[in-house]
């Protein structure tokens, strides 16, 4: 549904001092059509200016942008504002209208289009049941909570049937339940309208609950894509594996290694182990069991478990005692029960 090919864009100079700032450098995805696929990355990776290009709210300053096999980045005027009218687009501070009413507010883009005024209030009736607000029709922004407020822009932005829904940051000005909410509703909008998705997020919580694949961007470059389960449980890139550490509880453990005292401090020789537990090995009580082979203790550091999808994924740090011919074997062992296991310390 969405291709970027080598896409760029460069802000000039600011002042005399200033340098250009390559905000997206040489990025290319792509997106499936149907699914919803996330870009991730800490503020300043570039992950908003990318999804504005997709929409030439940003035009690249090289590279093409393809939508359903359509180089948009080639168009202008009245062809170019008909291609985002297939394009709809919700922001973290939701952008409503103070003066108009929740109907009002969703009904805008229908009479820019110019959709006769029966049509658009049918049109609007719909989509505000979609989305849980029909008896808030009449009510003003001001009147909403934020979750509600969200529910608006997207009804909005569902109002010109659009193929693709871009989601620049939809959910970081909300609670955690009124994320989860939000998050609920786009999964049945995807599954029921069949629309692709692109979400931006630095919010590790939204992409493992919803999203498909992901892109993880720093620094303006894609550094990794594939499946969120395999980008969360086995990172090739360093950046990457270095991005979703910091934005986990990995990163508060890896911090403890440097702190006098602390459980990693070890002075007796022995090491830390990293295990990342995937499918059915995340249910497999494998300490016990180098215990009872090979008289391997492990003292368990640091814990976690999450779903992904619904698929287990469990993380576990280490530190292994026992005779270290032992310890190999255990290791050896833990591996080949599918578990990965590194040395960290």
């Amino acid at each position: 549904m969405i291709a970027l090919e080598h896409v760029s864009k460069i802000y000039p100079p600011q002042g005399r001092h200033g340098a250009e700032v390559r905000a997206v450098d040489d990025a290319s995805l792509e997106v499936r059509d149907g699914e919803i696929f996330g870009i991730i990355g800490f503020s300043g990776a570039g992950k908003s200016t990318l999804v504005r290009c997709i929409n030439l709210l940003e035009r690249p300053t090289s590279g093409r942008v393809l939508i359903d096999g359509r180089d948009v980045t080639a168009l202008e005027g009245a062809e170019l504002r008909a291609m985002r009218r297939g394009i709809g687009m919700i922001f973290q501070h939701f952008n409503l209208m103070p003066s108009r009413t929740v109907e009002g507010n969703v009904e805008l883009p229908l009479a820019h289009a110019k959709v006769p005024r029966d049509e658009r209030r049918a049109k609007v009736k719909k989509l505000l049941e979609m989305v849980g607000l029909a008896d808030r029709a009449r009510a003003y922004p001001s009147q909403l909570s934020g979750g509600q407020k969200q529910r608006v822009a997207i009804a909005r932005a569902l109002a010109c049937d659009p193929k693709v829904l871009l989601c620049d940051e939809a959910t970081s000005a909300l609670d955690p339940q009124t994320t989860m909410q939000i998050l609920k509703l786009l999964k049945q909008l995807n599954a029921s309208l069949g629309i692709s998705v692109v979400v931006i997020t630095h919010q590790m919580s939204v992409v493992k609950e919803i999203c498909d694949r992901a892109a993880i961007m720093e620094h303006g470059r894609i550094t990794e894509c594939g499946t969120v389960y395999d980008l969360f449980s086995n990172p090739k890139d360093p950046s990457t594996r270095a991005f979703l550490d910091m934005a986990s509880n990995v990163g508060a453990f890896y911090e403890t290694f440097d702190e006098q005292g602390s459980l990693a401090d070890l002075r007796d020789g022995t090491h830390i182990w990293f295990l990342t537990y995937t499918g059915k090995s995340a249910g497999e009580a494998l300490m016990s069991r180098i215990y009872q082979l090979y008289c391997v203790e492990a003292n368990i550091l640091y814990g976690d478990i999450d779903y992904i999808k619904g698929r287990p994924l469990g993380k576990l740090a280490v530190n292994l005692r026992g005779d270290p011919r032992n310890i190999s074997l255990a290791v050896k062992y833990i591996r080949d029960q599918g578990v990965k296991a590194e040395m960290i310390k």
